[in-house]
């Protein structure tokens, strides 16, 4: 799709997105929330953490073919590990921690997750069989699931509409920055040690790849202390007086059904896409390009700072200023253009010798999946405060089942049973796109609607719990 038909489509809106776009008078007045000062401490240091969540999480797509050789298993079985194994319980425990995010006080809730997926990211470099790893990438589920609702709370407590999806968008870059900073920590860290390993007090004899989990998670444990500079600002927004159950919330999401359903599957579908690239992209590097680990860690950590930091932050800063003009559903529709471009890109990437060319699309893939923070604030927007942690953690149940629980074993099982030869890589990660992609597009294309009919309802809340 052309650069005009890109700008074409953007700008092809109904007349609703007119009549939705919010006066200077209708925005929510900046002095309702927390000084800009402090709304962007708490960004940075909640980045901070959702960086460190992800280095835990990530460090796995540098160590996978040490992983194998040790334990003794599949692509298949990896992909479990590095998706399935995490996803059941995040998403388990997310539901928990979203009613509780509505409820409690949100520090509280992160402090906690922090220091138990810093204790589960060690105990990974202790696992001796399938069996025991997978217990260990529980844990790491289990606790990570407490930061994201607890933080999407936070942030859309301490910004107005208008300005939420830049300040999502800089705290989903988290994801990129931790993302990378695993790739490059990690490869220094095995790359400086003996190849034989080490015998440390306490565990005894531990090879590289397990050391580096172990350093990797410990820190986390005084880390987890950074939360208590994050402010906890009042509750903007509210549809109702105090505080609302389960039964209520069910009924609010009943009735914006097409919204959520349609919200929930196309994002949910685009993270499958991402999360099997992104995951089998170092491994990829190294058996078809045949790149030593430390020289993998440094291309794919450079991809995942220019190309996954930028398109995250811009992404947002350009939807934050459409949305202010009047296009309502734009959270959506920017989505579906980048959808049908990433389809042509990873099959360009699959069919490529040149390591060059592969680096520069696979950044262009990776700039066009910055939708983190967008998803979110669209869900912000269409949300009343006494709904948003459960909202959020249904939002993240889905998410995390299509995007980490079936993206990377996706893509496994293309490798392992469709093609049957693991040089095939590249080209299961581009049938992977090929098949979630389209699908994404459809979903986010009927939630049009629904989205604009949802911000142009949120113009009547209020911050005290009274309905304008």
């Amino acid at each position: 799709m052309g650069g005009q038909a890109q700008a074409a489509f953007l700008e092809t809106m109904p007349e609703e997105a007119a009549a939705a776009r919010p006066s200077r008078e209708e925005r929510p007045q900046d002095t309702a929330f927390p000084p800009a000062r402090m709304a962007w401490r708490s960004v940075v240091v909640l980045t901070g953490l959702y960086s460190l969540s992800l280095m835990d999480r990530q460090l796995l797509t540098l160590i996978v073919t040490d992983i194998r050789a040790d334990l003794g298993i599949s692509d298949f079985q990896m992909g479990l590990l590095h998706g399935l194994a995490f996803a059941l319980f995040y998403v388990t425990f997310g539901l928990f921690f979203g009613w509780a995010v509505d409820r409690y006080p949100r520090r509280i809730i992160i402090f906690c997750g922090v220091v138990f997926w810093s204790l589960a990211t060690a105990a990974c470099g202790l696992g001796r069989n399938f069996g025991q790893f997978m217990l260990a990438r529980f844990g790491v589920g289990a606790g990570e699931a407490a930061l994201n609702p607890a933080a999407y709370s936070i942030i859309g407590d301490s910004f107005p509409r208008h300005r939420r999806a830049v300040a999502l968008s800089v705290f989903g870059s988290g994801s990129f920055l931790g993302g990378a900073l695993s790739v490059a920590l990690g490869a220094w860290l095995i790359a400086s040690l003996p190849p034989e390993g080490l015998t440390l007090p306490l565990v005894g004899h531990l090879r590289p790849w397990r050391i580096a989990l172990i350093a990797v998670g410990l820190p986390g444990l005084l880390i987890a202390f950074l939360v208590w500079v994050v402010g906890d600002p009042p509750r903007q927004e509210k549809y109702t007086q105090g505080t609302t159950g389960l039964r209520e919330t069910a009924a609010f999401m009943r009735a914006h059904w097409r919204l959520f359903a349609c919200h929930f599957t196309g994002f949910g579908l685009l993270a499958a896409n991402a999360y099997g690239f992104g995951a089998w992209t170092p491994t990829y590097l190294i058996r078809k390009f045949d790149l030593p680990l430390e020289q993998v860690g440094l291309a794919a950590s450079g991809l995942v700072l220019v190309f996954g930091m930028g398109g995250t932050v811009f992404s947002g800063w350009l939807i934050d200023r459409l949305f202010a003009r009047g296009h309502s559903d734009i959270h959506l529709r920017f989505y579906i253009v980048c959808a049908a471009v990433q389809i042509a890109v990873l099959h360009a990437a699959a069919a490529t010798d040149s390591l060059f060319v592969f680096l520069a699309l696979n950044g262009c893939a990776m700039f066009l999946s910055s939708y983190a923070g967008a998803a979110v604030a669209a869900l912000q927007i269409a949300t009343p405060n006494e709904f948003r942690g459960q909202v959020s953690a249904v939002y993240l149940f889905v998410f995390t089942l299509l995007g980490i629980g079936i993206g990377p074993m996706l893509v496994g099982g293309i490798t392992t049973f469709f093609y049957g030869n693991d040089t095939m890589l590249g080209w299961a990660m581009a049938m992977a796109a090929t098949i979630l992609l389209p699908l994404a597009m459809l979903a986010l294309f009927l939630g049009l609607k629904p989205m604009r009919e949802a911000a142009a309802q949120a113009r009547s809340w209020s911050s005290d719990g009274e309905q304008a």
